[in-house]
């Protein structure tokens, strides 16, 4: 029996996002879209998450940004980054700050997936 995972998606991409929620849903996770950093940050101020996809490269504040802010709200929740600039400098920093991952577009889904499922907690306790 697998256990539900809450799932933020982050990305400006619209039909990304919504593709991915659909794919996440549709393999049994509780996923939800933000399409901006301020958007998501507001959505994990209100809920607790088990994990953040966030794209890196967004207009107001990036990925990294988004990650450090999600640090200060939810320090438990594991951030995933996701980019089509694989040598990016915001790509090393966040991995740097204690990103989980950075996932390279277009998305290998079966990685995405085993990467998720690596994050699920054993157990019912959270570690901390």
């Amino acid at each position: 029996m697998t256990e539900k995972l809450r799932i933020l998606v982050v990305d400006d991409d619209r039909r990304l996002a919504r593709t991915l929620v659909d794919i996440l849903t549709v393999k049994g996770h509780q996923a939800q879209a933000a399409y901006s950093g301020p958007e998501a940050l507001d959505r994990v101020k209100q809920e607790q998450f088990d994990c953040v996809l966030s794209d890196v490269r967004m207009p107001e504040m990036n990925g990294v940004e988004l990650h450090r802010a999600i640090r200060e709200q939810q320090p438990q929740t594991p951030v995933l980054l996701m980019t089509a600039y694989s040598s990016d400098r915001l790509v090393r920093q966040g991995l740097e700050e204690g990103a989980v991952a950075c996932l390279t577009k277009p998305l290998n889904i079966d990685s995405l997936l085993r990467l998720i499922s690596s994050l699920r907690p054993e157990g019912s306790a959270a570690v901390n």
